[in-house]
């Protein structure tokens, strides 16, 4: 956006409007009976972001499980909310596709990008990282971690877990991920307990360690933990491959739930999915310190980091953030019609890193790189330091915020050999991925 002129990106914004004209007439749209009318008709589409299994199923390994797994993952994403839209969310998206719409409509833009640059997706911000990965691996998830958690340990934390069943429609494949749940207070120590690693804790930097509460994040989540991972020093990024014990779901909806809880469901089944498409697709995370903004010495005190994500924790290859956008507010748009920025910044009084702002800026591709719009930004802030001790208010505030609610984490394997089978079926799938070129729900 800021090497084009307006002039230049005329045909561009005239097709925009369209799409976004179809989007805030939609805007209200529940179920996939809804359509548009006028010229904007021929751009929408009923997808809601979920993969096309036939092609996935037709590139060679159609026996595998995943495509359409994924497939109904995408689905249950929308039938486990129910029928119809929280008011609220329902407010927020029509908010959200109006501002988009005066935004696109006003032609004032002089160059600049009034948000965040959406980075290159490929070669993703962690390319430079292959050649000095132990390896030279193009994929980091926790199958290739040079560290593993202690088996034993998964084990023990296991044994004072309530297991989650998995719904009936998961292919049988899959459920091979345990999860299991217990109340807040007791999460945040077992996730503290399972990621501090030998050999790898002391690598990650202080401010990153802990565990962190995504405060008021409209997506059903609600703890995050960053240091079990990989630090990249001389890049100044860390990769955070999904594994057990440090993301966590809730299994309910709290009673002051962001967006008055639009995303959330009453009993496990939002939190089981949210989980499953994480899981499933061995999602990684990477924070770019260096590469955020101006290489200055703020960025080398680690202020602000941008945020890619990598499916099977593919380190050339990043997912369009973007796509997301129909599936969380439900637009009846082309998956590709969004992109996104996401970045993590250190929030002014933090203390060593115990409150951050994850933002989300969202664009429209057909403008170009420059993502416009926040929405759906929130805060992470530390419930526990690096020390394994509560940090206040937030500790406090979270244990408040759940209640009775439990908290669901992926817990880890029933065995050694289990974990093995499903270590070479990921290695398998990675594979095909490499093959056909398509490794991704959201890419």
């Amino acid at each position: 956006m800021a090497s084009a002129s307006l002039a230049a990106l005329a045909p561009r914004l005239a097709l925009l409007a369209a799409v976004v004209a179809a989007v805030v007439a939609a805007s209200s749209c529940i179920d996939e009976s809804c359509s548009a009318e006028g010229d904007a008709s021929g751009l929408l589409q009923l997808a809601r972001d979920r993969i096309d299994a036939t092609a996935l199923q037709g590139r060679g390994k159609s026996e595998s499980t995943f495509p359409m797994a994924l497939a109904q993952l995408q689905q249950r994403a929308v039938d486990s909310r129910g029928e119809h839209v929280h008011p609220e969310l329902a407010s927020k998206r029509q908010e959200f596709t109006q501002v988009l719409a005066q935004t696109v409509s006003n032609q004032s833009w002089d160059g600049s990008c009034p948000g965040f640059q959406v980075h290159p997706l490929f070669p993703a911000q962690t390319a430079p990282l292959v050649p000095i990965q132990p390896g030279n691996l193009k994929y980091l998830w926790w199958g290739d971690m040079p560290t593993q958690q202690p088996f034993e340990q998964l084990q023990e934390l296991n044994k004072n877990l309530t297991p989650v069943e998995y719904p009936d429609w998961l292919p049988e494949k899959l459920t091979p991920l345990r999860m299991g749940q217990t109340d807040a207070k007791t999460a945040i120590d077992m996730m503290y307990k399972a990621t501090k690693v030998d050999g790898n804790f002391d690598k990650i930097p202080k401010k990153l360690r802990g565990v962190m509460w995504m405060k008021g994040n409209a997506i059903p989540e609600v703890l995050a933990v960053l240091q079990y991972g990989m630090w990249f020093d001389s890049q100044k990024t860390l990769v955070v491959p999904t594994a057990p014990f440090n993301w966590a779901w809730p299994a309910g909806k709290p009673k002051d739930a962001p967006f008055g809880g639009g995303m959330y469901c009453e009993d496990q089944s939002c939190g089981i999915t949210t989980s499953l498409v994480q899981t499933i697709l061995a999602r990684s995370f990477s924070f770019d310190f260096l590469e955020a903004g101006d290489k200055s010495t703020t960025n080398n005190k680690m202020k602000k980091a941008y945020m890619q994500t990598g499916t099977f924790g593919n380190l050339t290859e990043a997912e369009n953030l973007g796509k997301l956008i129909p599936g969380i507010l439900n637009l009846p748009v082309p998956s590709d019609t969004f992109n996104g920025a996401f970045t993590l910044e250190e929030e002014p009084g933090s203390n060593d890193g115990s409150s951050w702002k994850r933002t989300c800026y969202w664009g429209l591709k057909q403008v170009g790189s420059c993502a416009f719009l926040e929405f759906g930004s929130y805060q992470l802030v530390k419930v526990m330091d690096g020390d394994g001790k509560p940090v206040q208010p937030y500790y406090d505030q979270f244990l408040k915020y759940m209640g009775d609610i439990p908290v669901m984490m992926w817990s880890g394997w029933k065995d050694e050999a289990t974990k093995a089978g499903v270590k070479k079926q990921f290695e398998e799938f990675i594979a095909m991925c490499e093959t056909t070129g398509e490794c991704g729900a959201i890419r």
